[in-house]
Formats: structure tokens, sequence, C-alpha cells
């Protein structure tokens, strides 16, 4: 069974990344706090990068509060 994203207990999110080195770049690029990096089974997403605290990515630039596509 896969760990939550958000951990409440631990008070840890998680992120999915191809490699154990992606993880410190998402926690310098972020400003988040690399607590630790898990190996998954999965061969594409090799590495889950476990960060102190609820972490979120930020909202893109082209993302819209109209859900249904249209921007005009």
């Amino acid at each position: 069974m896969p760990k939550p994203r958000y951990d409440e207990d631990e008070n840890v999110s998680r992120h999915a990344a191809a490699e154990k080195a992606d993880c410190e770049e998402m926690a310098e690029r972020y400003g988040w706090e690399l607590v630790g990096v898990e190996e998954t089974s999965d061969s594409v997403l090799e590495a889950d990068c476990v960060f102190a605290g609820k972490t979120e990515f930020p909202k893109s630039y082209y993302d819209t509060d109209n859900e249904d596509g249209d921007d005009a």
C-alpha cells in the first residue's frame, strides 16, 4: 500500500521523482526541507522525496480559475 502524499502523523509530504538527485533539486527550487528519500518499486519514478511539513507545488502560470478551459 502506498504511503500518503501528506502524512499528518509524521507531518511530512512525499513527491515522486525519477531519481534521488531530483529530490535535492526540488528542495532547493521550492525551499523545502528534504528529510529523506525512499526507494519505490516503480521503474520510472524510482524515488519518493520526503519533505518536512505540508508541501505543494505552486500553481502553474497557465492554470486558470475557469475549469472549462475557456480563457477568453
